[in-house]
C-alpha cells in the first residue's frame, strides 16, 4: 500500500494538482490495491473496491517517465479480471475526460453526465460482462466467455 500510496501522490497530488487531502479516502483501507513493478521500482497503480452498490475500479496511474510502454493497459487487465471475479452485473469507473478513449478499449461506455473534479473533467463509465473486450496484440478481441470461461 505504501507504493501504491507514493504513486499516486506523484501523478495526481505533485503532477495533476489534486489536493492531497482529497486523494486518498476510507476505499482505500478496503480496496483491493494493485501495484506493477519494473524490477523493484513500483511504477503504476490502480484499486478495486466495492462501494456498496457497485465495482469499482479507480485511482489508475503510472509515473509520467514509464508510459507508453503498457502499463497502464496491463494494470486495467489485472484489475477487471480481479472485479468481475466476483461476478457483479457491471463495474463502474470515473474517467478524467482524456482517458475516456483508453477506457472505451476496454467495452467502458459513457453512463451519466460529466463532472468536474478540482479543475479536471471526470466521465461516468460502466463496463458489463457483454461490453467488456480485452484487445490482442494481434488485433483479436477477446470476450467475457473467453476471458472467464467458467463463468460465461
Amino acid at each position: 500500500a505504501d507504493d501504491a500510496r507514493m504513486i499516486r501522490e506523484k501523478v495526481f497530488v505533485e503532477e495533476q494538482g489534486f489536493p492531497p487531502e482529497e486523494e486518498f479516502d476510507v476505499f482505500d483501507g478496503q480496496a483491493m490495491h494493485v501495484v506493477i513493478y519494473d524490477g523493484e521500482r513500483p511504477v503504476g497503480t490502480g484499486r478495486v473496491y466495492h462501494d456498496g452498490k457497485t465495482f469499482r475500479i479507480g485511482r489508475l496511474c503510472v509515473l509520467k517517465e514509464e508510459r507508453g510502454q503498457g502499463i497502464g493497459d496491463l494494470m486495467m487487465r489485472v484489475l477487471l479480471v480481479k472485479a468481475f471475479e466476483f461476478d457483479p452485473s457491471q463495474v463502474r469507473i470515473l474517467a478524467q475526460v482524456h482517458a475516456k478513449e483508453f477506457y472505451e478499449g476496454f467495452g467502458f461506455e459513457q453512463d451519466g453526465e460529466a463532472t468536474e473534479d478540482s479543475g479536471v473533467i471526470h466521465i461516468p463509465m460502466r463496463v458489463t460482462k457483454e461490453t467488456l473486450v480485452f484487445q490482442s496484440g494481434c488485433g483479436k478481441e477477446m470476450h467475457f466467455k473467453e476471458i472467464f470461461p467458467e463463468k460465461g
